[in-house]
């Protein structure tokens, strides 16, 4: 299969979808630490996001220097961290299942001594707050279903391939990244670029996992400056426009299971609600 194709999502149990993104959110904070600790200061955060890697299935971290290049990764469908060099030759792997967070902190500083650096308080002072989750109390990573680990992993990995064919189409040069924050994956694209990244139109393309809006996966197409969305017209496949924290339009995973094409709806979804929001903006 290629790399870059769609990979066709199963319909899970949604808890079993939550739990996965419970685990997996907390394990990818000890990825983008790494860029954090070891890159130059970035007050956006920007040296922590992380990205997908389509022909390994894996989420990865920034490049750092020690005594060589590595960078950490997170694979779903192992539940494994991995340190790689440039080729991508694999320098150490941790399980998780079963294992602490402190077990895996003291892999990782172990792992990164051996490579140059000191990895001491590796994770300390998160520039945001996270859910609270067993394992930050001392549980041991589980999944309880690593089948919806897999099918969460698919999420990223349709949302990146649709997302670099925006990019492409649109001939824009933002990157595609994965904000350990929220954990979501994103492309922001510039309509208008005034020189000040605070006052740009832009427009978002994206993939959540899930959040305090909305417990399961979604996609969505957010602005700014906020548009009004309620003038706009309906969207397909159950599409919704929303107006409240912020402007846009969300598609629900429930609705990629409503036609025969997967890729399609979502395709559909995307270039029906960033054209009506690029024309709002741009009037």
């Amino acid at each position: 299969m290629d790399t870059f194709s769609w990979k066709k999502i199963d319909q899970l149990d949604p808890e079993d979808i939550r739990d996965s993104r419970f685990q997996l959110h907390q394990a990818i904070q000890n990825v983008a630490a790494i860029g954090r600790k070891f890159l130059p200061h970035s007050d956006g955060d920007e040296n922590a996001v992380l990205t997908w890697v389509p022909g390994l299935k894996r989420m990865a971290g920034k490049w750092v220097v020690g005594d060589k290049s590595f960078r950490s990764s997170i694979s779903f469908d192992s539940f494994s961290i991995f340190l790689v060099d440039e080729k991508v030759f694999t320098i150490s792997q941790f399980k998780l299942e079963g294992k602490t967070h402190s077990q895996l902190m003291i892999w990782l500083e172990e792992q990164i001594g051996k490579l140059g650096l000191d990895a001491r308080n590796l994770t300390m002072n998160l520039p945001y707050g996270l859910p609270e989750y067993d394992t930050q109390s001392g549980e041991p990573f589980h999944l309880a279903n690593p089948r919806a680990a897999g099918e969460l992993g698919k999420y990223y990995h349709n949302a990146y391939i649709t997302l670099r064919e925006i990019k492409q189409k649109m001939k824009k040069s933002g990157e595609i990244n994965i904000w350990p924050h929220h954990f979501d994956i994103a492309l922001d694209v510039i309509i208008k670029d005034t020189g000040d990244s605070e006052t740009d139109t832009k427009i978002s393309f994206g993939m959540s996992p899930g959040d305090q809006h909305y417990q399961n996966p979604y996609f969505y197409v957010n602005c700014w400056p906020h548009a009004d969305t309620q003038k706009l017209d309906k969207l397909s496949n159950n599409a919704i426009w929303v107006s409240e924290d912020w402007t846009g339009a969300v598609l629900h995973s429930k609705n990629l299971f409503e036609g025969p094409s997967q890729k399609k709806i979502l395709d559909l979804f995307y270039h029906e609600a960033s054209s009506q929001l690029i024309e709002t903006l741009t009037k």
